[in-house]
């Protein structure tokens, strides 16, 4: 028997195999063909945590511990994603409403699906996961940044109902793992040839940034980077070299929070962001609720991009620093930083540190052409913005 130190954990932990062991039974025994589902066999994968897992596959009932991946589903499995999401948590409501309304337009079932709870606060219920009997619950390595306890004992818990986890990353390394982590959806989802051909078609738009980066001599411009998810008068978190910290330097761009931060993300004082004196800002949005936040995405014109930017552009302070002088203060779409959509985020930042070199990269064109391809869903509305 396994010891678990901590006594709360053991007295859930036992009375969730109490609770789960009277429809165990038949759960363990439909497990490996549901009744109108395909023939299932055993399938043993490495997940982005390193951690060993067998499920049965395909999976066809998945819980979603970050909803905002249904956008990673979709373009692998197509107009059946739906219904193949039988859970998740709310992040997709709360931080990416303008692409939970578009989804749910063409895909009215969504809004039916049911909510778990989220990892970050407080809110899972291991017990509304396993009344969904899932064939695999898919967490992000993130959690375990930002939520480490309660996402270690949710891993208990699920382990000790037979429920198996696997972690896809699209974060904390995302111009390497985000391609690792479609392959390995692709593979559990029975859609590996379908997952390939988006990998290739991100390899072959980053590809075109490294091969012209490799050409640069010296040091890149320098550049602040910050997500604009609260008012004006109250910084945001930068990145050290994690998330968008780590696109910032693949892009050729030097990273003033990054001999702070090092690997973790932070708000910088206003102090040190004006001392550095960047020559680049780029401020990222999404249909954030908060009052006074950058908006951007499915919803955005650039008239309202341009207005809920310009409290940001006009700080106290900011009129000194270069990049609102000579106006490179730009925005992007937040949600791109953990998706398989940074891509146009690499793209785009490449443009921005280097016109010369990049002046026919049009990012809004290549996620245009992403969505004709591989999307269910139609591109439109404001992801990448230059304040002028």
């Amino acid at each position: 028997m396994v010891k678990i130190s901590y006594s709360t954990v053991v007295a859930v932990s036992i009375m969730v195999v109490v609770v789960v062991a009277i429809g165990f039974f038949v759960y363990g025994n439909t497990f490996d063909k549901p009744a109108d589902g395909p023939e299932k066999s055993g399938m043993t994968v490495t997940d982005m945590e390193g951690r060993t897992v067998t499920l049965n596959a395909p999976v066809e009932r998945i819980v979603l511990m970050e909803s905002s991946k249904t956008a990673e589903l979709a373009a692998i499995v197509g107009d059946g994603f739906a219904e193949k999401i039988v859970g998740w948590d709310n992040d997709i409501k709360q931080n990416a409403g303008d692409e939970y309304a578009v989804f749910v337009a063409k895909y009215p079932q969504l809004a039916d699906i049911p909510d778990v709870g989220s990892l970050d606060d407080g809110t899972f219920s291991i017990e509304k996961v396993i009344s969904l009997e899932p064939d695999v619950v898919i967490m992000h390595n993130w959690q375990f940044t930002w939520a480490g306890d309660a996402t270690a004992d949710a891993l208990t818990k699920l382990e000790l109902a037979g429920i198996p986890v696997v972690f896809v990353d699209f974060y904390m390394d995302p111009m390497v793992n985000s391609t690792k982590s479609m392959l390995l959806l692709g593979k559990i989802l029975d859609r590996e040839d379908r997952a390939r051909e988006i990998v290739d078609f991100y390899n072959e738009q980053t590809g075109i940034v490294y091969s012209r980066l490799a050409t640069v001599n010296g040091t890149g411009p320098s550049v602040y980077i910050e997500c604009a998810s609260k008012d004006p008068s109250d910084y945001g978190i930068s990145y050290g070299d994690v998330s968008w910290g780590s696109i910032v330097k693949k892009a050729g761009g030097k990273n003033i929070a990054e001999p702070l931060l090092a690997g973790t993300s932070k708000a910088l004082s206003p102090e040190y962001l004006v001392s550095q004196n960047p020559d680049i800002v780029v401020l990222t949005g999404r249909n954030w609720s908060t009052p006074g936040s950058l908006k951007l995405g499915y919803t955005t014109t650039p008239e309202v991009a341009r207005s809920t930017m310009t409290g940001f552009v006009q700080r106290p302070g900011w009129d000194t620093i270069n990049a609102v002088k000579n106006h490179e203060v730009y925005g992007i779409y937040h949600g791109y930083c953990f998706s398989i959509y940074n891509f146009a985020a690499l793209e785009a930042f490449a443009k921005w540190f280097y016109p010369d070199l990049f002046g026919d990269v049009d990012p809004d064109a290549v996620l245009r052409e992403y969505h004709d391809r591989f999307m269910p869903i139609d591109y439109g509305g404001t992801f990448v913005y230059r304040y002028s």
